[in-house]
């Protein structure tokens, strides 16, 4: 029997990034959804917050959403640092479902509401991930530098690639966010929420680019490099 050990290969370094980022968004949403629901008052937090908000949301298109993509990509990249870009990833998302628990707290509703109205959009289902997929990356070269030091040249390679594709991703995440907001702002009820749920329509071929993409980086460098005895055929008792 010959066994294909390249595509054997492929195939593993592909389902190790896959479990990375499964592991630290299942963590992202469960942080999310457990501290958003607690019921928590901040009036001064929740002002600053609003302010900060409100001077991004003020701008034009291309203004607020380089503004959004900078503030964004500048938390994914410390996320992306090995060792110390999983703790900030924890403490990142921490902070954003605090800021939904007092939202709710001081609207009388529980934040968890807040965090599933965000679910109902497509630049959430962008950003979210874009996260655990950062922190992926720092935590897959730590491991490959463990495990396949010898692969080196081409663990950088691939952090490099998928850095660049969280960057991508993140801006098309932020264009997305920042025509939902003007669409919000422009329209009466109940134009003001339906046409931010139209941007479902561009997003679909955005979500399938997204995905072929990450799964081209993923294959392009992962796992190619193989030995010499790697190479050859297998062949197990005259099979």
């Amino acid at each position: 029997m010959i066994t294909d050990n390249t595509s054997s290969m492929k195939r593993r370094g592909a389902i190790r990034i896959g479990k990375f980022f499964l592991i630290f968004f299942l963590l992202e949403l469960i942080v999310y959804s457990v501290i958003s629901s607690l019921h928590i008052s901040d009036p001064t937090l929740l002002n600053t917050f609003n302010n900060e908000r409100n001077s991004i949301t003020s701008e034009g298109f291309l203004v607020m959403s380089f503004s959004i993509f900078k503030n964004n990509f500048t938390i994914a990249s410390i996320e992306a640092i090995p060792v110390i870009g999983p703790f900030l990833f924890g403490i990142s998302s921490f902070d954003t479902a605090l800021i939904l628990a007092i939202e709710g707290t001081s609207s009388g509703v529980s934040g968890f509401l807040y965090l599933l109205s965000l679910f109902l959009l497509p630049d959430t289902w962008l950003e979210i991930p874009s996260y655990a997929i950062s922190t992926s990356i720092g935590t897959y070269f730590l491991y490959r530098l463990f495990t396949k030091r010898d692969q080196i040249r081409q663990t950088i390679l691939k952090s490099f690639l998928l850095y660049g594709f969280v960057a991508l991703e993140l801006y098309i995440a932020a264009s997305f966010e920042s025509y939902e907001i003007i669409l919000e702002k422009t329209n009466q009820a109940p134009y003001n929420l339906l046409y931010p749920l139209m941007m479902w329509i561009p997003a679909v071929p955005a979500f399938i680019f997204l995905i072929f993409l990450f799964r081209r980086i993923d294959t392009f460098t992962g796992d190619k490099t193989t030995t010499k005895n790697e190479m050859e055929p297998n062949y197990t008792n005259g099979e």
